[in-house]
């Protein structure tokens, strides 16, 4: 059995990813039910290894995948060591997180979020607007927040409005529509 408590934070350390969630037991031999953040759910079945941090108490665990199948948006993991619907339902809530480098490759106009946080946001008239602090996801599309100069703005991730991102050179330029910068103030 491949098991190993870790009481680091994966999210400080560069080389993890946050990938999804166990929001409940599948069934009675120790299956799990995953909310997958990302928009191929097909791609966990790629990953043999994950971290899972408990939501109650941020203690790390490595687990071996032995199964996993797409479930729609969701998954359905079997991981070693888990047997039973107990053993499952401990896991309730916990985060999974998993090494980047087995992340899939992108398209070159492609990136992951952990790529953009950081980035310095500016419009295509160089107004500096601040970083981008998170980003998160709606039905319609992705959202990056941007923080600076005592502002928040929700940035839409859209192509009309995404102009260039250079990760390189640290910097996202967008030239925003009429109105946005100041509903955002």
């Amino acid at each position: 059995m491949t098991r190993k408590t870790d009481r680091r934070n994966p999210e400080l350390q560069d080389d993890f990813g946050l990938i999804g969630e166990i929001v409940k037991p599948h069934g009675i031999r120790g299956e799990v039910k995953v909310y997958l953040f990302s928009e191929q759910p097909e791609n966990i079945k790629q990953y043999k290894k994950i971290v899972l941090q408990e939501a109650t108490d941020s203690r790390q665990e490595t687990y071996s995948v032995i199964k996993s199948r797409e479930q729609g948006k969701l998954a359905i993991l079997q991981l070693e060591g888990v047997g039973t619907r107990e053993g499952s339902e401990a896991l309730q809530g916990s985060k999974i997180w998993v090494n980047k480098s087995n992340f899939p490759t992108l398209d070159s106009d492609e990136y992951y979020w952990h790529q953009l946080k950081g980035l310095v946001v500016m419009t295509e008239t160089g107004q500096e607007l601040g970083r981008v602090t998170k980003l998160f996801n709606t039905t319609a599309h992705d959202i990056m927040v941007v923080s600076g100069a005592g502002h928040e703005f929700m940035i839409p991730m859209k192509g009309d409005i995404i102009r260039e991102i250079d990760d390189q050179g640290g910097k996202i330029i967008i030239s925003p529509p009429p109105g946005l910068l100041e509903i955002n103030k």
